[in-house]
């Protein structure tokens, strides 16, 4: 089996090929049917391999952001706050805004307070092993 990467700046694309020498001029053959849970990456591939036939390029409509992409960066930058031994507060002034802290930080539901709690909590358990779920 051998592998080919495409990558154009943050975007990337691996392809596995057997049989065949990715050196010398192929012809690409897929399966039609893919397990349910396959289904998704197999037809985003195509579309991707489709793309790039057409335009030469890795399009960047094609790499949608990470739904959970934001809610990981306020969890990472938490962690990393808690880490150099940052207050809860200064942790919120950094993802949130001096003025956010400043309007909602003593109200009474204490929901910005609990969400910095939750996000260093859930970067501890990331830190701690947990990513390899993440990951999964």
């Amino acid at each position: 089996m051998q592998h080919v990467l495409l990558r154009e700046d943050c975007r990337s694309l691996q392809i596995a090929v057997s049989g065949a020498s990715v050196l010398r001029p192929l012809r690409l053959y897929v399966d039609a049917i893919v397990p349910p849970r396959h289904l998704k990456f197999h037809v985003a591939a195509l579309q991707f391999l489709n793309d790039i036939n057409g335009c030469g390029r890795l399009a960047a409509a094609c790499f949608p952001p990470e739904p959970r992409g934001g809610r990981l960066r306020i969890v990472l930058q938490a962690l990393d706050g808690s880490l150099a031994g940052a207050s809860h507060k200064e942790i919120a002034i950094a993802l949130f805004g001096r003025r956010r802290v400043e309007e909602d930080w003593s109200h009474p539901g204490s929901h910005l307070r609990d969400q910095v709690r939750r996000a260093i909590q859930r970067g501890r358990y990331l830190l701690g092993g947990g990513y390899r779920q993440f990951l999964v």
